[in-house]
């Protein structure tokens, strides 16, 4: 890997004397057909933990990436109507290391003559690069686009307009796509083919598969797989999306070799003059009886922006699953304020919390390290966070 970033990188900087800068907002462009774009999104994260165990801390203080990356993308034209397309877009984390006492903790052991709690941390190496959506194909003005490699789900994507707080610690992400803080319907996936469609008139459709490289004839139950479907239309003030996706034999963390796990979603979306409202209804279906992992979601956004500054409140909840025996609903809210200084650069202030019921562990922000925090059974864990976001 840093092999590989030390090569973009001299390729970044031997190309930086025949780059070509766009107007104000625009990416730059590296001479020939390869656009550079990035973007620095970085937070101080007060988190209050709510903690349970015993010695566990009660506040972490920490700084995310949320989601900054590096990218190149071109385009060849090959004819009228179709052209080559490639992306590689790297996820860069500036935060290190991150190691906690306190959320993710996968064991707690008390020593019956001191009665003292030992709690076991768990290290996230968040301090290398990683591959965001990165793939190679070729698009066609009439039929569209079908490419090869790592990209989000269309299920993901379907709704990622409508999160208020994308890419922060109030990252909609706490509740949607997301089980007990397991976010396996929130993907970006590889060995990915997928197709995304022209719009016509407003109105698109993507779908894409995924086997998960794990391909095998040895089992009568089949291999790992993905199928993610979405349509949607935009126009004017309005966006509506409704997406499916399907992992089955144990693609992700929640369903099981001989089982399957459907994900159905809907959003809706409305602006107007400053005003945004953002709606999400999302429907999880085990295969499994009296699963945790069947639960419905809802989340709910507003944001209204008065000159430099958009106020945003968000709302979600994840509804119990299907264990009569377990407590596994969580409700979470979030309040903040964005002050624009250019078309690159906004920062902003937030206020966010995850109420959990008895058995449930629902968390903060984003799926995986650089911008999340995942407590404990019943924890509801808050966090008062100062970001900057900064993209070229």
């Amino acid at each position: 890997m840093k092999k590989i970033f030390t090569a973009l990188m001299f390729f970044a900087v031997s190309s930086f004397g025949s780059m070509v800068f766009a107007a104000e907002g625009d990416a730059p462009v590296v001479k020939g057909n390869i656009e550079v774009y990035g973007a620095a999104k970085l937070s101080v994260d007060v988190i209050t933990t709510d903690a349970k165990t015993t010695g566990a801390d009660a506040s972490l203080t920490k700084v995310s990436s949320n989601s900054s990356r590096l990218g190149f993308k071109g385009t060849e034209t090959l004819n009228d109507d179709l052209s080559a397309v490639m992306q590689l877009e790297l996820g860069v984390n500036y935060d290190g290391t991150q190691t906690s006492t306190v959320g993710s903790v996968s064991s707690a052991t008390t020593n019956t003559t001191t009665g003292t709690t030992t709690v076991t941390t768990k290290s996230a190496s968040i301090d290398k690069i990683s591959y965001r959506n990165s793939y190679a194909g070729v698009s066609s003005k009439t039929i569209g686009a079908l490419i090869f490699g790592i990209h989000d789900t269309p299920y993901k994507a379907s709704t990622g307009s409508l999160d208020a707080f994308g890419d922060t610690m109030a990252d909609y992400n706490a509740i949607v796509g997301t089980v007990n803080g397991t976010s396996d319907f929130d993907l970006r996936a590889m060995n990915t083919v997928m197709y995304t469609s022209p719009k016509w008139s407003g109105f698109q459709i993507m779908a894409a598969t995924s086997a998960n490289g794990q391909e095998s004839d040895t089992s009568s139950t089949g291999n790992k797989t993905e199928y993610s479907l979405s349509a949607s239309y935009s126009g004017g003030p309005v966006y509506v999306a409704l997406a499916n996706e399907v992992h089955k034999n144990g693609y992700g963390s929640l369903d099981k070799l001989g089982y399957k796990i459907d994900g159905i979603k809907v959003g809706a979306g409305f602006t107007i003059e400053g005003t945004k409202l953002g709606l999400v209804y999302e429907a999880l279906k085990d295969g499994v009886s009296d699963s945790n992992n069947t639960r419905n979601a809802l989340y709910l956004a507003v944001s209204q922006k008065l000159g430099d500054e958009t106020i945003k409140i968000a709302f979600g909840k994840a509804d119990d699953g299907k264990d009569p025996n377990t407590k596994t609903g969580a409700t979470m809210t979030a309040l903040g304020v964005d002050h624009s200084f250019s078309k690159r650069s906004t920062a902003y202030v937030l206020y966010a919390k995850t109420k959990n019921d008895a058995d449930a562990t629902y968390g903060l922000g984003q799926s995986g390290a650089g911008g999340a925090y995942t407590p404990k059974a019943g924890e509801s864990p808050s966090v008062l966070s100062f970001g900057l976001n900064h993209s070229f």
